[in-house]
């Protein structure tokens, strides 16, 4: 796509070139009328000519790069045709020149002009061969654009106009309409009496050079736009059933509600108070996308810009789906692509990477609601802050501080928690939904029973039947899950030809509250699953998101083999047969669980979604329930020694071993999980293996070890990588640090920095020259410093503070903090390149990092420098702090001076050099840094007998 642009743009600087030159030959100007003596025109085409110049020097490629296609590789050709015509032409313009000291500078620009007669022949000769090229370069520019030749160019628009409809992106530039046009002009351009007929500057420049910034600006906004989308970010509100027709319409009603005139009227925050199972995310989705709320929200922005967005929390889905990173993405997303003109102007210059931190979303959202380029308000619909997977008043906070500002207005709506109520009901914007939902209740059950014609045959002879409908709505108590699952009975029990006594029966028997009927479903499951029951549910409430319904098939083994997955060997599936498999286990899932576990639908897909249809719970409610109020009795039902960690765990390393094909007996198009998944798969089962560690008191030790080898066998082929994490995604600096970060390291550096320290303590005691190792990486880096950059843990929003005990067990084997990083990290070593990470994060902290905003994290830092010390860091050592990180006072002027007497101990280009104490104050202050000084001093006394004793010893030899 670059390519047919890069193309589209030597073209354009061709045609100005043409354009300019043409001007210049045909019109006759005084030339003293320029302040530098000649035409303001001469001054631009030597800035054109210079450009051509570049253009016709690039036309020489260089043997490492590939060949040029077609369209480009021509253009150059013309590019290089224009360098003896430019030479020319500014031999021709010096020559009129009036030079800025002429004393008579009227009379000097006469004789000038008689001299420029006397150049008429070599301006003909220019203007013919200025007309050859034009010829040629609206040809070969004509037969580019034309659909009949399918070229880079027309390729490059229609992908382009492809990826706008997929992310819904409201652009106002039609490439395809501007190519026309384009195509229009160059037609007409072939007639030279036509071309003489224009007046002014020829368009066919303009409109090149249009499409060329078009395109790539188009390109650029789609880029952006493409790392804040997320899979799962409309997923949720899919997921949402729709409200029943003729239900939630007083929602519109000014008197019921007070909404409406919130929204033509209001400001900060309306608040959606309800039950669990009251309807809350039907009734924000359905209000988020109505007509009426859509008219007057825009009253309400008046001539301004209106931008709307909704995001709905998911407890039981994916991380993106919970967290505060999710949200701002979402919301984001929505509002940029409504309109993409402000993209460049509210996103960082860095947004071309791929992951995103919360202060960079909400700084880019406040921008949009500060921005001047488009007056613009907006309104911001969140279901479900109950679902927040954090502190719900880190969500309130945040939502209070994107409500203040006065163009931005949000809808939230949540359970009564005391957190909610607190912040939200004191405001007149409020409603309480199980208050108003009484009669749609009424209505849903009537139509749902009516519309069955058992029901309705059997109410003409049993009037008792409409008897049913008041009693459902009455017994709901506001709650619309109740309802549903009330219904979703009855009618199962009409299609078993069940007459009214029964139907009676089956609603007095239904519990009031949505745990008690939880639980007598759980009761009712046929007791020869018991155990397997058990098992699923618990690891569905344990899993960090949706697990795969195919991982279903692999836990039903652990069973009757404990270490099936360890014993299982690599092997293969076909489409078909993995369909086959889900197909099943669809069936049997709902045996085991009935409708508390839910897989929407089975997709037989292709080879690289094999693990797409995940297994989710049926509301969050029973996920709450299992997890609060069950998850004890469950226990017991699993059978002794069960843990759902190992479970999760045996299924993802047997998944590892799965690769799916399009056929099973040719094995063509195989298939093993693509290396994001791989890394998502890698993440989670440390995860859990972590968890399992701190709790359990032991280490995973063969699965983990499996997992590694597993793959290392499957990523053997590439013969690339002597190691397999090598061959995980290099992640982009995710903050300002100065110095590229080069680790990435062996699985032992991997579970080193996921914290699973009874593991990495085994591979040691085996192995106890790992730590002394020279070569590679300094394990102690990777536990000083544990960046994990998957998605899964940004979307958790897990903290990168190093763990004290995992450096101390390295230290104790024998790591050295003042061991060498290696030459890519110059000249540090693990102890002052540790100073200087803590140091860029004290100065320029990134916003996933919590390092030194709270007592626990500054704690963490505090003991890692105490240990390091402790095992001999070198207070003498010095840190060098690049110029593009700030220094204190003066120092953090450009460029940097050494002051006499002061810390710096040197001052180069690549950065200045300061004290391990000058660090230590700057990062921690002065009391603390004291401490430090006087540790290390303690340190050096205790060295220093065991020093003395040494030389004694060796002047007695």
């Amino acid at each position: 796509m670059a390519e047919a642009f890069a193309a589209l743009s030597i073209a354009a600087n061709i045609a100005q070139f043409l354009d300019y030159a043409r001007q210049l030959i045909s019109h006759s100007k005084e030339i003293y009328s320029s302040l530098s003596g000649s035409l303001d025109e001469h001054q631009d085409l030597k800035l054109i000519i210079a450009d051509i110049k570049n253009l016709a020097q690039e036309s020489q490629p260089a043997s490492s790069i590939r060949p040029l296609d077609a369209d480009k590789l021509g253009f150059r050709k013309l590019a290089a045709e224009c360098e003896p015509l430019a030479d020319k032409l500014l031999g021709i313009l010096k020559d009129l020149e009036v030079p800025n000291d002429a004393r008579f500078r009227r009379v000097q620009a006469v004789r000038q002009t008689f001299r420029g007669v006397a150049k008429k022949k070599d301006i003909q000769d220019l203007q013919r061969r200025i007309a050859g090229i034009d010829v040629r370069l609206r040809e070969r520019a004509s037969r580019m654009l034309q659909n009949t030749h399918y070229s880079g160019i027309t390729s490059a628009i229609i992908s382009l106009t492809q990826t706008n409809e997929r992310l819904k992106m409201n652009t106002d530039l039609n490439l395809e309409k501007m190519k026309l046009e384009l195509i229009s002009t160059l037609d007409r351009g072939r007639d030279e009496a036509a071309r003489q007929q224009q007046a002014g500057f020829d368009m066919l420049s303009k409109q090149l050079f249009s499409l060329v910034e078009g395109g790539q600006l188009v390109a650029q906004q789609q880029t952006i736009l493409q790392t804040l989308l997320f899979e799962e970010m409309e997923q949720r509100e899919e997921a949402i059933k729709d409200a029943h027709k003729t239900t939630l319409d007083w929602m519109f009603e000014r008197n019921e509600t007070q909404f409406m005139n919130w929204l033509e009227t209001g400001n900060g925050i309306y608040w959606v108070k309800g039950k669990a199972g009251s309807g809350k995310s039907t009734l924000m989705k359905y209000v988020s996308n109505h007509r009426a709320t859509l008219e007057t929200l825009r009253r309400w922005a008046g001539a301004e810009q209106l931008f709307t967005a909704n995001f709905f929390f998911w407890n039981s889905g994916y991380p993106m789906q919970k967290s505060q990173v999710g949200l701002l993405q979402s919301l984001l997303y929505q509002v940029l692509r409504t309109y993409p003109a402000l993209i460049m102007e509210v996103c960082p210059l860095n947004s071309f990477r791929r992951s995103w931190k919360r202060k960079e979303l909400f700084d880019a959202l406040d921008k949009v609601s500060k921005q001047t380029t488009l007056l613009a308000k907006s309104c911001f619909f969140v279901d479900g802050l109950d679902e927040y997977e954090g502190d719900d008043e880190d969500i309130i906070a945040l939502l209070q501080e994107l409500a203040s500002c006065p163009s931005i207005k949000i809808c939230v709506s949540s359970r009564p928690w005391n957190t909610f109520l607190d912040a939200f009901d004191d405001s007149k914007w409020k409603l309480v939904l199980e208050d108003l939902t009484r009669d749609d209740m009424r209505k849903y059950v009537h139509t749902m029973l009516i519309q069955n014609q058992a029901f309705s045959e059997m109410s003409k002879y049993d009037p008792r039947c409409e008897t049913l409908v008041p009693q459902i709505a009455r017994k709901a108590q506001g709650v619309w899950l109740w309802v549903y699952l009330v219904v979703r009975d009855l009618l199962r029990d009409l299609k078993g030809e069940e007459e009214y006594p029964l139907l009676q029966r089956r609603l007095d028997s239904f519990p009031d509250e949505l745990e008690s009927y939880f639980e007598d479903i759980i009761d009712r499951i046929d007791r020869i699953h018991s155990e397997e029951t058990a098992r699923i549910f618990l690891v569905a409430v344990t899993a960090v998101q949706p697990f795969p319904l195919l991982s279903l098939s692999y836990l039903s083994m652990e069973a009757t083999d404990k270490d099936y997955a360890i014993r299982m060997e690599l092997c293969g599936l076909s489409i078909q047969e993995a369909f086959q498999i889900k197909r099943k286990w669809r069936k049997l899932l709902n045996s085991r669980c009935r409708d508390l576990l839910e897989v929407d639908h089975i997709t037989l897909g292709g080879v690289s979604s094999f693990l797409d249809d995940r297994v989710e719970f049926l509301h969050r409610t029973v996920r709450d329930f299992l997890r609060n109020n069950y998850q004890d009795e469950l226990r017991k039902r699993a059978g002794d020694g069960f843990d759902a960690r190992c479970s999760l765990c045996k299924t993802i390393v047997a998944l590892s071993k799965v690769s799916v094909s399009d056929s099973a007996n040719d094995g063509s198009n195989v298939v093993f999980p693509a290396l994001e998944l791989v890394e998502e798969l890698v993440e989670e089962m440390l995860l859990y293996a972590q968890s399992f560690e701190r709790t359990e008191a032991q280490s995973m030790a063969r699965l983990l070890d499996e997992m590694n080898r597993v793959y290392c066998l499957r990523f053997a082929p590439c013969g690339l990588w002597t190691v397999w994490t090598e061959k995980r995604r290099k992640m982009p600096q995710l903050w300002d640090f100065p110095i590229r970060d080069y680790q990435e390291g062996t699985f032992l550096a991997l579970v080193i920095r996921a914290g699973l320290r009874l593991y990495v303590g085994e591979k040691l005691e085996v192995d106890k020259v790992l730590t002394t190792k020279e070569d590679g990486h300094p394990l102690l880096d990777y536990a000083c410093r544990p960046e994990r950059y998957s998605t899964i843990i940004a979307q958790l929003e897990q903290d990168n503070d190093p763990d004290p005990q995992m450096v101390h067990l390295l230290l104790e084997h024998g790591s050295d903090p003042n061991q060498l990083m290696g030459s890519n990290y110059k000249g540090h070593t693990v102890w002052t390149f540790f100073i200087l990470s803590c140091y860029c994060r004290s100065v320029r902290p990134r916003e996933s990092d919590k390092a030194f905003t709270g007592r626990s994290s500054l704690d963490r830092y505090r003991a890692v420098i105490e240990l390091m010390i402790d095992h001999g860091a070198s207070p003498n050592e010095t840190v060098r702090i690049p110029p593009s990180i700030p220094l204190p006072g003066r120092w953090t002027c450009a460029p940097l001076q050494r002051e006499v007497g002061g810390p710096f101990e040197a001052v180069e280009r690549d950065g200045t050099e300061v004290s391990i104490h000058w660090a230590l104050q700057r990062i921690f202050g002065d009391h603390q840094a004291a401490r430090f000084a006087q540790r290390m001093e303690e340190v050096a006394q205790r060295n220093r007998p065991r020093a003395l004793y040494f030389w004694r010893l060796l002047r007695r030899t």
